[in-house]
């Protein structure tokens, strides 16, 4: 996956995947490292009839058993998990991936529910939960600019400098600051709190979530790239194991 690139939900090539992991990997891959998924039985012995794990004496094809308990994940097959979860939602719902991803986490990655709430008949109340704008309520053309205005420098309501109508940028909800207060936001959620999948919106009282694709097009540093992949990431592995061994 490339970093510079973002989460690329459309496809997820395989034959790059085995050249990644056969090859020299480059600073801004993605490594997670590998996730071990131990059954608790073979991480704390034998289950005895009582429900109980204790060490004992094995018999014949035990071992052989035990060899099909557990399973190691790449950093690149977790990410074509979720990627797949995505795309099977998608299917359906037909949303852009990013905001299918939002949704699917909101719900655990439970797609049985994300898919019950979803045509429960209330979607702006769902929409609102997960705290991002419908998509089917984005107006589909947008009012012509005015050249006039857009040359003019206006303040950005951060940092309080002017800038080019141009240099603004923002989500569905309206609210635009300057590219680089943008991207300093973005890092200080993303380096110093550890925030991935629940950055919202700079302004005030404002809860509506910033996607995946504002975060990659604003961020310009790699390694804060490569940092929210992680984040993103770990945060589908966290659930995924909940699920396994509650």
């Amino acid at each position: 996956m490339d970093s510079d690139e973002g989460f690329n939900y459309d496809e997820y090539d395989e034959e790059d995947e085995c050249s990644e992991v056969s090859g020299e990997e480059p600073d801004d891959t993605l490594d997670l490292g590998d996730v071990e998924l131990v059954d608790p039985v073979v991480a704390g012995g034998e289950r005895d009839e009582s429900g109980e794990t204790g060490v004992g004496g094995h018999g014949p094809g035990e071992d052989e058993e035990e060899d099909y308990r557990f399973e190691v994940l790449t950093a690149e097959q977790i990410l074509q998990h979720m990627v797949e979860c995505i795309r099977e939602v998608n299917e359906v719902i037909q949303n852009p991936a990013t905001i299918t991803r939002i949704l699917l986490s909101h719900f655990n990655w439970d797609k049985e529910k994300l898919m019950e709430r979803y045509f429960d008949g209330n979607l702006d109340k769902l929409f609102s939960e997960c705290h991002v704008i419908n998509p089917s309520k984005k107006p589909r053309i947008r009012p012509p600019i005015n050249t006039r205005s857009s040359a003019q420098d206006m303040p950005c309501q951060i940092c309080y400098l002017n800038f080019p109508n141009s240099y603004f940028t923002g989500l569905e909800c309206g609210h635009k600051f300057c590219m680089q207060c943008w991207g300093d936001y973005l890092t200080t959620k993303i380096i110093e709190e550890g925030m991935g999948q629940t950055i919202s919106c700079p302004a005030h009282s404002c809860d509506i979530l910033v996607d995946d694709n504002t975060v990659m097009r604003l961020i310009t540093d790699s390694k804060v790239k490569l940092k929210y992949q992680h984040l993103i990431t770990n945060s589908f592995v966290e659930v995924s194991l909940c699920y396994m061994f509650p």
